[in-house]
């Protein structure tokens, strides 16, 4: 396989080791869902990103959970 797509477990890994914490892969689909991940399916369910994006993302700390948050108290 080429070095320049990776799968949704080694972008879970990368992107929580450059963000210093831990991010869900929940969180890492919403990226890809917002179009910061570029992304390649495959028949049979196989997902893949692509290595630049993913090396190149940081994510903040409970970036996305306070704003459910503050929903939720309203």
């Amino acid at each position: 396989m080429s070095d320049s797509w990776m799968t949704m477990a080694e972008a879970v890994t990368l992107i929580s080791k450059n963000s210093h914490h831990q991010v869900s892969p929940h969180h890492v689909q919403t990226l890809v869902n917002r179009r910061k991940i570029g992304v390649r399916s495959f028949y049979g369910g196989v997902t893949l990103l692509k290595c630049s994006d993913v090396k190149s993302t940081r994510v903040a700390v409970d970036t996305g959970s306070s704003h459910r948050r503050d929903e939720a108290a309203t």
